[in-house]
């Protein structure tokens, strides 16, 4: 397992959006969430993949939601692993 220090990623001022490159998906065959590198989940349908949206900032940052758990310092480390050729957060 690697550790790296990282800066936060913000969504830029202009856009409020963050580049789509900064998502992954965590998911269980039945629905996704797309959360960002800076913590939020910004797009997620439940209970199936073609319900409506729970979470949908990637598409409306002021009107679509997001769900945010948020470290209380500035400073965090990130690590990716695989397990079963799966990616783990």
């Amino acid at each position: 397992m690697t550790k790296t220090q990282v800066k936060p990623v913000e969504p830029t001022p202009a856009t409020r959006y963050l580049p789509i490159e900064d998502y992954g998906m965590i998911g269980d065959l039945t629905t996704v969430a797309l959360v960002g590198k800076n913590g939020s989940i910004d797009w997620c349908c439940l209970p199936d993949f073609d319900s409506a949206s729970v979470f949908g900032a990637l598409l409306d940052a002021e009107k679509g939601g997001r769900f945010a758990w948020l470290p209380s310092s500035r400073q965090m480390s990130t690590s990716n692993r695989s397990t079963f050729q799966r990616p783990i957060f």
